[in-house]
């Protein structure tokens, strides 16, 4: 990072190179002023255009240049103080010099004087000199600077293009609703449904990391506008924001009313995470998803949670439950092989509908008793 970024900043190891190169230099400006203040008296201000190209210098700009020159010297012998006070254990500063060799015997040149080495060079010249010492001299001809001379080559007439290497098969790391397997459709959605399920799912982990007993329905109500604002920046027409917005609140107040909910948002659990992403294999063929909730119970067992913002009203709604369980199949599934290539622990997998305050779960997955 550069010194700017590193201010407050302190690392075990800090290395700062290239201290023997030029700082950047200010352009002339068009014009140059300074304002000096004066005791009990009006401050004085001294105000100068740059000068005409051929015309006479003029003092009064030459000497606000030297002035605007001091004050770059300061700030870079402050700016070398800054990278230098980064380090807490070792420090290693690494600056270059030109050299001339005379009468067999290496001298060095004085480094740039707007480099940060110039800043320290009554420090480091004793070390650069030591250093120079120990070099060898060059013959004269290899001493010289000289260039070499840049030239054409011309290909054969009989040239041709070398056979390309064996092609290979790019493994594709793919997004959780599109990893290996049959995808979920969501063509049936709505925009603003998704968009809706969107503002959940960021509400449900912050309530999850704050931790649920901080979250009560007052909290939530007060927190409405922002779903508004997040929706809106969703792109949720106008017209839709105000049943999205309540759709948003009453997902998190049923969920945080349910105790199987709150339970599953709860923070008694071990290796809670939110939004977790995981890449591995499964089925032989890498993937690259993100768990929307997971976490071990404190019998041993890891949790898999997918929520889901889905509303039904009516009868059939263990059917529909069922359906949506089938659905995801594939996809859960999944998640629990990439869980059982890490750890050798009992899984369970499912979706929670917060709408409804129903856990559903797949199939084959290992009973056990949640707490609570």
């Amino acid at each position: 990072m550069s010194i700017h970024k590193a201010k407050g900043l302190q690392f075990d190891v800090v290395i700062v190179p290239g201290l023997g190169r030029k700082t950047r230099s200010d352009d002339s400006r068009l014009m140059m002023w300074l304002v000096r203040p004066r005791l009990g008296a009006e401050p004085d201000l001294l105000l100068a255009p740059i000068h005409a190209t051929g015309a006479d210098r003029d003092r009064t700009f030459d000497y606000l240049k030297y002035i605007e020159a001091r004050k770059s010297e300061y700030e870079s012998g402050r700016m070398l103080y800054v990278a230098a006070t980064r380090a807490k254990s070792e420090l290693h500063l690494l600056g270059h010099v030109a050299y001339t060799e005379e009468d067999g015997a290496v001298k060095l040149k004085k480094p740039e004087s707007s480099s940060l080495l110039a800043r320290m060079w009554s420090v480091a010249e004793p070390e650069f000199q030591r250093k120079a010492n120990q070099m060898e001299p060059t013959a004269e001809a290899e001493t010289q600077n000289t260039r070499t001379p840049l030239s054409l080559q011309r290909l054969r007439q009989d040239w041709s293009l070398p056979a390309p290497p064996p092609s290979v098969s790019p493994v594709e790391l793919v997004a959780a609703e599109h990893a290996s397997g049959p995808a979920v459709s969501f063509r049936w959605v709505g925009d603003t449904l998704r968009h809706v399920g969107t503002v959940v799912h960021q509400m449900l982990r912050r309530v999850a990391e704050d931790g649920v007993a901080l979250w009560d329905s007052e909290r939530i109500v007060e927190y409405r506008p922002g779903f508004i604002a997040a929706l809106t920046a969703l792109g949720v027409p106008a017209a839709e924001i105000t049943a999205a917005a309540d759709k948003v609140t009453d997902s998190l107040l049923r969920i945080l009313a349910d105790e199987r909910g709150r339970w599953l948002l709860g923070g008694d659990h071990l290796a809670a995470e939110c939004e977790f992403p995981i890449t591995g294999l499964a089925d032989g063929e890498l993937v690259n998803v993100r768990l929307d909730r997971t976490f071990v119970d404190r019998q041993g067992t890891r949790w898999i949670v997918d929520y889901k913002t889905s509303a039904h009203e009516g009868a059939g709604l263990e059917d529909f439950l069922d359906n949506e369980c089938e659905r995801y199949r594939p996809q859960l599934e999944r998640y629990r092989k990439l869980f059982a290539g890490l750890e050798d622990r009992p899984i369970r997998a499912g979706l929670y509908f917060p709408l409804l305050q129903r856990w559903s779960e797949i199939e084959g997955a290992v009973a056990a008793k949640p707490a609570g």
